[in-house]
Order: structure tokens, then sequence, then C-alpha cells
């Protein structure tokens, strides 16, 4: 495997299981649906995913200063997240679920105008 080639498993570069990061992903998605930023967070997450590699790598240098402004593990989780498509794939489609979930507990509702 050369130095710009991403691995098939990418998990295996992190220490976090595959339960773990699925758990991070739920619970970031709550948190962007919950500020009613999905739109804009999936239109990021969409241009990253090309250049995920890339991505990757701005947050790794970026790192310790990151580290002064969120909490390291949450940051290593998204690191691990953005490293791999198809954990960039996940978040996107469980942003879509949680945005499509709360829009029907809305519609779901009834008016109290009477």
């Amino acid at each position: 495997m050369g130095m710009w080639t991403i691995s098939e498993k990418a998990e295996d570069h992190y220490k976090f299981s595959p339960e773990i990061l699925d758990e991070f992903i739920n619970s970031l998605a709550k948190v962007i649906v919950d500020r009613q930023m999905s739109a804009p967070a999936i239109m990021a997450l969409e241009m990253a995913k090309p250049i995920s590699l890339v991505s990757h790598s701005v947050l790794v240098i970026f790192g310790p200063l990151l580290d002064l402004l969120f909490d390291p593990v949450k940051m290593e989780k998204f690191q691990a997240v953005i490293a791999d498509r198809f954990r960039i794939e996940q978040l996107m489609t469980t942003i879509e679920d949680f945005e499509l979930k709360k829009k029907e507990t809305k519609e779901g509702v009834p008016s109290e105008q009477e």
C-alpha cells in the first residue's frame, strides 16, 4: 500500500470499534438536525467525500489546535469518520433519516386551531 492510497478497511487504523463510530455518527447527526444545520452539513460532507484523504489530513494537521477548542476524543472519532468515505455516506444518510423523522413528527401532531 502506497503513501497516497486509502486502505479498504480504514477503521483498522483507529482505536475505535465500528459500534462506537456508529454511536458517534448517530449522536453527531442528532446534534446537526437539532440545530437545523442539515442542509449545510450535507453539502459540506458531499464536497468533502471526494477529497476525504485531504480532509482527514487537514484535521490531523490542525489537531492540536482543535483539541483546545473541542473534546479530543470526539475529534479523533470525527477524524475516523472523515477518513472513511463509507462513514461519510453513513453520516449523511443518518442526518437525512433524522430530518425525515423530525418532519413526520411535526406533520403527525394535530394543530391546536379550532
